[in-house]
C-alpha cells in the first residue's frame, strides 16, 4: 500500500464513534416510586446517605428529575446486587451530589476526600452504577485505614501491614 492509504486508515482507527446519546432511554423496570416524587429528605432517609446536595445552577425542575432518575437506579442498584437500600450508603458514609462539585468536564465523578458521588447538571444521567462501584471500590480500603486508596489498584494494606480485604475479594478484584 502506498503511504497516503495507510495513513488514511490510520486516522480512521483514531477516529471514537459517540456510544453516548444525548439522552437516555425511558427507564423499564419496577415503578418503585408508584408515578410519585421523591424528595431530598425521602432520597436521603431511604439510602442513608450522610447528605443530599444540589448544585446554585440546578433548577427546581431539574433536581425534581434527577432526584427521581437517581432513586430509581439506586433500587434497581440494590436489587441487582442483592443488598438494602440503605447498604447503598455505604454505612451512611457515602454522600451524593447533584451538580454542585466540579465544572461539568466529566459526567460524573468519585471524590475519595470527601467520600461523595457527583452527577453533573447536564452529563450525568446513566453514570450512577459506575460511580458508585468506585465508591464501593474506596470504601473497602477505607475501612482498613487506606482513605484514599482503590482495592482495583491492588489488595491495599492494613495498619498491620497485612492484605487489606480477604483473599478471595483479592482474586475477585484482580480477575
Amino acid at each position: 500500500e502506498n503511504r497516503e492509504a495507510i495513513s488514511d486508515r490510520f486516522n480512521a482507527l483514531k477516529e471514537m464513534p459517540r456510544e453516548r446519546r444525548l439522552t437516555n432511554r425511558n427507564r423499564v423496570g419496577f415503578d418503585y416510586r408508584q408515578g410519585k416524587n421523591v424528595t431530598a429528605e425521602d432520597f436521603g432517609r431511604e439510602f442513608g446517605f450522610r447528605g443530599v446536595e444540589f448544585g446554585n445552577w440546578v433548577n427546581q425542575e431539574e433536581r425534581q428529575a434527577h432526584i427521581n432518575e437517581a432513586y430509581d437506579a439506586l433500587m434497581d442498584l440494590s436489587s441487582v446486587i442483592g443488598v438494602t437500600p440503605r447498604a447503598v450508603s455505604l454505612n451512611g458514609e457515602l454522600g451524593f451530589a447533584f451538580g454542585s462539585r466540579g465544572g461539568g468536564k466529566y459526567a460524573a465523578h468519585y471524590e475519595t476526600d470527601k467520600v461523595v458521588i457527583n452527577l453533573t447538571k447536564t452529563k450525568g444521567a446513566g453514570t450512577l452504577a459506575h460511580e458508585w462501584f468506585h465508591a464501593l471500590d474506596n470504601y473497602l480500603l477505607r475501612a482498613v485505614g487506606n482513605k484514599t486508596s482503590y482495592a482495583t489498584e491492588g489488595p491495599g494494606f492494613n495498619k498491620e501491614g497485612k492484605p487489606a480485604l480477604r483473599p478471595e475479594l483479592n482474586d475477585a478484584f484482580r480477575n
